[in-house]
């Protein structure tokens, strides 16, 4: 027997109101200690019921921790989803210190004079504004992203506008759209595309020795054969927040491949990596930063490569997210850096081959 209906992904949607229920309720009872001044009890009840709903809280913030890192989240919804987190942090904190505080108060029973009860329903009413802006970000994820939620309908018209932007981009190479975001997909005369539609900071197209090839899974591809030697190439203009996503096979490829946003140049920009010591399956994922030239990990996870994979980097905010064929791996915070471009970066040997890179503005 599964341990959870059918239309929950996860235990957060079942536990996510309780919190709610317990903390409003809570409030409604220390209003009632206001106007019942000799019902005692309706002080206590609230104490018990803030401290119930901090605990509440805390599971709510962790259960949503795990749904937001496993969920599938549509590029327009990273941005909600950041703000979501952080308003469901700032939620426990505060009243994981204003239960403790109300723990304090049923401890020591205080007389409380009108005026004190006045001030503490007050303190109260200030988390229930947060609560309300993070319960209404959760609400805004479900019902106008529809994560977690199955959508057929739009599904499948997402397939087909995806099938024609694919046919598109096959007979025009790299295609902007207005708010910055844009596609490139692999094709005859790719390797001119690379060459002349991408800006080059580090090495350039030759050292690459470019060809394209037919192969048997995705038609033609992009073969890259680096000499060991650094190359960095971007294209686009700079965009705040974005969704990065290069389609890859690295086979037979030794040495470190990343998926770059945020560039400012080549001592500075954030990065999603991946890094193989030898040819084979085994590899690992890299999250961080490379600031005036140091680089700073922020999170790496073992993975293994076989075959053609999917890579994405989000950077939203403060948030920074690496994914593998759509299953979050590595995840990091950090100040964000300015407007940045989008690309690759490459040292290593061997052949990789490349289908296509996909760039969104969150903005």
């Amino acid at each position: 027997m599964p341990l959870l209906p059918e239309w929950a992904p996860n235990v957060h949607p079942l536990i996510v109101h309780f919190p709610i229920a317990l903390l409003i309720t809570a409030l409604v009872f220390d209003l009632g200690a206001i106007i019942f001044k000799n019902k005692i009890w309706l002080r206590s009840g609230a104490g018990m019921l803030y401290i119930l709903g901090a605990l509440a809280a805390l599971a709510a913030y962790l259960s949503g921790q795990q749904a937001g890192d496993a969920a599938a989240i549509p590029p327009t919804a990273h941005p909600t989803l950041s703000e979501h987190a952080d308003l469901a942090l700032y939620t426990v904190w505060f009243f994981g210190i204003y239960g403790l505080l109300r723990l304090f108060l049923l401890w020591k029973k205080p007389v409380e004079k009108t005026v004190v009860t006045i001030i503490i329903f007050l303190i109260g009413l200030v988390g229930m504004g947060l609560l309300y802006e993070t319960a209404e970000h959760g609400a805004e994820l479900v019902f106008r992203h529809g994560v977690g939620v199955v959508a057929a309908e739009e599904a499948r018209e997402a397939l087909a506008e995806k099938q024609a932007e694919e046919e598109a981009l096959a007979r025009s190479g790299l295609v902007a759209s207005e708010d910055g975001s844009w596609k490139w997909k692999a094709a005859q005369g790719a390797d001119i595309v690379l060459k002349r539609q991408f800006t080059w900071l580090l090495g350039n197209a030759a050292e690459l020795k470019l060809e394209t090839i037919n192969d048997q899974t995705n038609g033609i591809v992009l073969a890259l054969n680096p000499p060991n030697s650094p190359a960095l190439f971007t294209a686009g203009k700079p965009l705040k927040s974005v969704q990065a996503d290069v389609k890859l096979n690295a086979d037979g490829f030794t040495g470190t491949l990343k998926l770059v946003h945020h560039v400012q140049d080549d001592r500075n920009y954030d990065f999603i990596s991946l890094v193989k010591d030898s040819f084979g399956e085994d590899g690992e994922m890299k999250l961080g930063r490379m600031e005036n030239g140091e680089m700073n990990i922020e999170d790496q996870e073992p993975v293994q490569l076989n075959g053609w994979i999917t890579l994405r980097a989000v950077g939203e905010g403060r948030h920074f997210r690496g994914y593998l064929n759509e299953k979050m791996i590595t995840h990091g915070h950090a100040d964000p850096l300015p407007s940045g471009t989008v690309g690759l970066f490459i040292q290593g040997k061997g052949k990789f081959l490349l289908n296509n890179i996909t760039v969104q503005s969150l903005q």
